[in-house]
C-alpha cells in the first residue's frame, strides 16, 4: 500500500521557507534533530507550546527569524501550523433518546455483539481524539476515565482538563466506540472499553497541528491503547506525521477516517500517513458511500451511513460520513487488545486485516482495503 504520497517533495518545500511562509500566517512549528531549543527559538519571537514526543517549539515568528533558524543546523525543518478540520458528516439529524436501547445497524453488521461473549473491551484505554466528549451524558459517563483539552488555555478554552464537548462530533464517535450496555440509547462496538476525550477541535470543529500534535502527545504520554482520530485534511504535514509516527512507536493503535470527498486522491491526512489505519465508509448494503474517500491508503471499511449514536447535551444523533466508520475500528480494536492484551500495536493491525469479511475485489482493493471490519472474527 502506498501511505506517503510526495512525502520527500513536501519535505523540500518546508525546507524553502521563503516559498512555503508567503502566503502562510507566522505561526510555525520548529522541529530540532534532537532536543528542542526554546531558548533559541525564544530570541527570535513568542514561544507557545513545546513537544517532547517530538522534538518541536511552536512560535509565532517574523519572516527574517525564519530564515534564520531555517539556517541553523539543529534545525530539521519549519513548517506553518497548519489548520485542521473534523470530516463533516454528509448528514446528521438530531433526535430524542429512544423508549428502550437500540442496537445500531452498524454494530450489528459487524457482529460486535457477537464478540461479547469473548471481549467487551474492559479496561482497554481509547482515546477519542477529536471535539471532546459529553462528560455527563447518561449512555457513557460510565466509561468516561479522564481526558485533556490542548487548545486550553486559549480563546474561550481555559481549563486543560476540561475535555467537555462543545460541538457534537467528538461524542458521537465516543458512542459508536464505547456507549454503554445498559437500557437506554445505543451500544458501542465495545462496551466496556474506557473512554478518554482528547480536546483538539473546538467549537467550529476546527484546531491547528500544534493542538493536535499536543494531543496526540498525551496519548502516548497517558499509555492510550487506540487512538481514533476522525478528522484531518488534504494538505501533507510532516509534523504531524513525526507525530503520528512516535505514537505508533510508543505502541498506540492508531485510526483515521479517510475522508468524505469521494475521489482517489489527494490522500487525505492523517490517515494516509504510514502509522495510521486509513477507514473508507459502508451503507448497509456493503456498498462503498459515494462520498467515501478510497485509494491506496485505504485499510478497512466499516459503516459509515446513516449511523445512530451519541450526541452532546446528553442527545442522540443519525450521522453519515467515514468520521462514523473510523470508531467502528477503533472499538474493535480495544475489542482485540482486550482478548489478546499481550498482542503489539502492529498485531492488532494484522488480526484485524486478517480476519476483515472481503466484501470487494478478492483480495485487497482501493475501497475496502482488506475488507469490512469483522468484530466476531478478530477476537477468536
Amino acid at each position: 500500500m502506498k501511505k506517503i504520497a510526495a512525502g520527500i517533495l513536501v519535505i523540500c518545500l518546508l525546507l524553502s521557507v521563503s516559498g512555503v511562509f508567503a502566503a502562510s500566517p507566522e505561526r510555525v512549528i520548529i522541529v530540532f534533530h534532537d532536543s528542542p531549543d526554546v531558548n533559541l527559538v525564544g530570541q527570535y519571537g513568542q514561544v507557545h507550546k513545546t513537544f517532547h514526543l517530538i522534538p518541536a517549539v511552536v512560535a509565532t515568528l517574523p519572516d527574517q527569524a525564519m530564515k534564520a533558524l531555517s539556517k541553523n543546523p539543529h534545525v530539521k525543518y519549519i513548517q506553518p501550523d497548519y489548520v485542521t478540520q473534523y470530516v463533516a458528516p454528509l448528514q446528521m439529524s438530531i433526535s430524542a433518546e429512544p423508549l428502550a436501547q437500540v442496537l445500531p445497524w452498524g454494530v450489528d453488521r459487524i457482529d460486535a455483539e457477537l464478540a461479547w461473549s469473548t471481549s467487551t473491551g474492559a479496561g482497554v484505554k481509547v482515546a477519542i481524539v477529536d471535539t471532546g466528549i459529553d462528560r455527563d451524558h447518561p449512555d457513557l459517563v460510565a466509561n468516561i476515565k479522564g481526558g485533556f483539552n490542548a487548545i486550553a488555555p486559549r480563546g474561550r478554552y481555559k481549563d486543560p482538563s476540561d475535555f467537555d464537548d462543545d460541538h457534537g462530533h467528538g461524542t458521537h464517535c465516543a458512542g459508536i466506540v464505547a456507549a454503554v450496555n445498559n437500557d437506554i440509547g445505543v451500544v458501542g462496538v465495545a462496551p466496556d472499553a474506557w473512554l478518554y476525550g482528547v480536546k483538539v477541535l473546538s467549537k467550529s470543529g476546527t484546531g491547528q497541528t500544534s493542538d493536535c500534535i499536543e494531543g496526540i502527545q498525551w496519548c502516548a504520554d497517558n499509555g492510550m491503547d487506540v487512538i481514533s482520530m476522525s478528522w484531518g485534511s488534504s494538505t501533507y504535514d510532516q509534523a504531524l506525521n513525526d507525530a503520528c509516527q512516535a505514537a505508533w512507536d510508543a505502541g498506540c493503535v492508531l485510526v483515521s477516517s479517510a475522508g468524505n470527498s469521494g475521489v482517489e486522491t489527494p490522500d487525505g491526512y492523517p490517515s494516509a500517513y504510514s502509522s495510521v489505519m486509513a477507514i473508507s465508509a459502508t451503507d448497509s448494503s456493503d456498498n462503498i458511500a459515494s462520498w467515501s474517500n478510497y485509494g491506496d491508503e485505504i485499510e478497512l471499511g466499516a459503516p459509515g451511513v446513516s449511523v445512530y449514536s451519541t450526541y452532546m447535551g446528553g442527545e442522540y444523533a443519525t450521522m453519515s460520513g467515514t468520521s462514523m466508520a473510523c470508531p467502528h475500528v477503533s472499538g474493535v480494536a480495544a475489542l482485540v487488545l482486550a482478548a489478546h492484551p499481550a498482542y503489539s500495536n502492529q498485531q492488532v493491525r494484522q488480526t484485524l486485516w486478517n480476519t476483515a469479511e472481503d466484501i470487494g475485489a478478492p483480495g485487497w482493493d482501493i475501497y475496502f482495503g482488506y475488507g469490512l471490519v469483522d468484530a466476531q472474527a478478530a477476537v477468536v
